[in-house]
């Protein structure tokens, strides 16, 4: 999904940078097209020539004086050298997009901005950081340990050991607070996040489970392409045979073997998912390879 979106970053910016050489060049013929401009390049083309061919200071100072009648007659019908080379919109990478080997700053921003379409989440608004100072009550120093926690693991992403981390408890404990901060602190760093709810999730993978062949990995690709996904209250979702627990099961599987995060917010215990799922599902959330628990006490914050 991000090398999608990034391969689209750059096309757009060399699309960009193609309309400028172009323009650069109708400028060129716009000012040749003035007699006096045309006249006095010929002069300045053919004295360069001569100066080059043969030299001398005579041939120089000619060179010299066409050139400055050529500028002269460009000035006067209202250009410039300048507006035959292309106008550079980023002065670091000149519109290439890259900068000593690296995405240059311009394209992350445009990258920042189109992930946050892709993604459906605004790069703009409460981070990890934000939630760990606005963090109050007796569960603020516990709070403050997890955001500090997925900061790090931002920060290493995506080379990061864990990639299935479970937020379990009660309502309003701040669980889906911390997933939205974390998908946005990963967009902001150019990576994609795509958070949906349990029940769209479920209904997104009925969906493939109906659909003709050819259209599943359509319906797919943001599931398993996002570099990190994030089902938000799994257990609040109708159940349907052969695909509530197949199609999680197979997702998880799928991200997990690409290396893929997936977070999952829920209401659940570890127990209680193991007797609403099955065993497998249970297995791959807790597995302490690959997995991370982070327990959410205490009561519901949005009462306070």
């Amino acid at each position: 999904m991000t090398e999608e979106i990034l391969r689209q970053v750059l096309e757009k910016k060399r699309g960009e940078r193609r309309r400028e050489e172009t323009a650069a060049k109708e400028r060129k013929a716009a000012a040749l097209s003035v007699s006096e401009v045309a006249e006095a390049h010929r002069e300045y083309v053919y004295a360069l020539h001569e100066s080059l061919r043969y030299g001398g200071d005579e041939r120089k100072r000619r060179a010299e004086k066409a050139y400055a009648e050529y500028t002269a007659a460009l000035e006067n019908a209202g250009f410039s050298e300048r507006d035959f080379e292309p106008r550079t919109l980023c002065p670091i990478c000149g519109d290439t997009g890259m900068h000593e080997g690296k995405l240059c700053s311009c394209v992350h921003d445009d990258l920042v901005r189109a992930l946050g379409v892709a993604c459906d989440l605004s790069p703009e608004g409460e981070t990890l950081s934000d939630l760990a100072r606005s963090a109050l009550g007796s569960q603020a120093e516990k709070l403050k340990a997890m955001y500090a926690r997925m900061s790090t693991y931002a920060e290493k992403f995506p080379d990061v050991n864990r990639t299935v981390i479970v937020c379990t408890g009660k309502t309003g404990t701040g669980k889906t607070a911390l997933a939205t901060a974390l998908s946005r602190t990963l967009i902001r760093r150019g990576h994609s996040a795509k958070i949906m709810s349990a029940m769209t999730f479920n209904s997104l993978m009925l969906k493939c489970h109906t659909a003709p062949y050819s259209e599943r990995e359509g319906i797919m690709s943001d599931v398993l392409g996002a570099e990190l996904l994030v089902i938000d209250d799994l257990g609040t979702e109708p159940r349907y045979n052969n695909v509530t627990c197949e199609y999680l099961l197979l997702v998880i599987e799928e991200r997990t073997a690409k290396h893929l995060a997936t977070l999952i917010t829920t209401n659940l215990s570890p127990e209680n998912i193991l007797h609403s799922y099955n065993e497998r599902i249970y297995s791959r959330l807790f597995d302490k390879r690959h997995s991370l628990t982070l327990a959410f006490d205490g009561d519901d914050l949005r009462l306070k």
